[in-house]
């Protein structure tokens, strides 16, 4: 169900260094030949385990933390077909509830817990998925403005920079609204709760996940996908 291993200044860099692997059973009455219509409740299941498991880690002094399942598993069996917009749409639902777990809750408070989604369009969706003020409470923001709201840059995909330049020039010329004023600085982050990056997404994502790195502060990865990291960044 998930992985943890000690701080250190790169997480990517430790990714060969793993020092504590633990693998969850799966939920009761799930097997390897299970399928959709046996999994009822599973993602609850799954969701109460991994706040276990982050808590135990957090009170190890482990700040780096992966969890990974599969997010679909009460709708599609595994000869199932399905889409990326449907696994980042369950991503999405199982990061916004987990986030309100009493373990999550515990270790970061209503602000101070970063939901950090791959993109703006991500966050928003979240925003909308779940709009009510008990949700609102957390920081949702994506991984490129979280990096901004740490001082660092954020390395964007190729072409970003075009596009954002089209984008500027049809609001000029009345093709476009112009973008919404910039929200209010969140306070800093005491626990990132990262969903979905770089998987389906730009490998970006996980080079940005060093950079939103802040020392002292617990970063969760959801089904990031960790273990296609291309072995020289590791």
């Amino acid at each position: 169900l998930g992985m943890c291993w000690p701080p250190s200044r790169s997480m990517l860099g430790l990714l060969t260094a793993v020092q504590a692997v633990t693998l969850s059973s799966p939920p009761p009455g799930l097997s390897g030949y299970s399928t959709r219509f046996d999994a009822g409740g599973a993602l609850a299941s799954i969701r109460r385990s991994s706040a276990a498991a982050v808590a135990a880690a957090l009170s190890d002094g482990k700040e780096l933390l992966e969890i990974e399942f599969p997010p679909l598993i009460e709708s599609k069996g595994q000869f199932d077909d399905f889409s990326n917009v449907e696994v980042l749409d369950a991503n999405r639902d199982f990061g916004v509830q987990l986030a309100l777990e009493p373990e999550i809750q515990a270790a970061a408070s209503k602000a101070e817990l970063w939901l950090c989604f791959a993109d703006e369009g991500e966050a928003q969706l979240a925003r909308e998925a779940w709009p009510g003020a008990m949700y609102g409470e957390a920081t949702t923001t994506y991984i490129a403005a979280a990096v901004r709201a740490v001082g660092e840059e954020p390395l964007m995909p190729m072409g970003s920079s075009a596009l954002g330049a089209a984008s500027a020039l049809g609001a000029l010329f009345g093709g476009s609204p112009p973008p919404p004023p910039a929200a209010p600085a969140a306070p800093p982050a005491a626990l990132q709760l990262v969903i979905q990056p770089g998987d389906g997404g730009p490998m970006e994502d996980w080079m940005n996940l060093e950079r939103l790195r802040v020392e002292g502060v617990p970063m969760v990865c959801l089904n990031g996908a960790l273990d296609k990291v291309p072995e020289k960044r590791r």
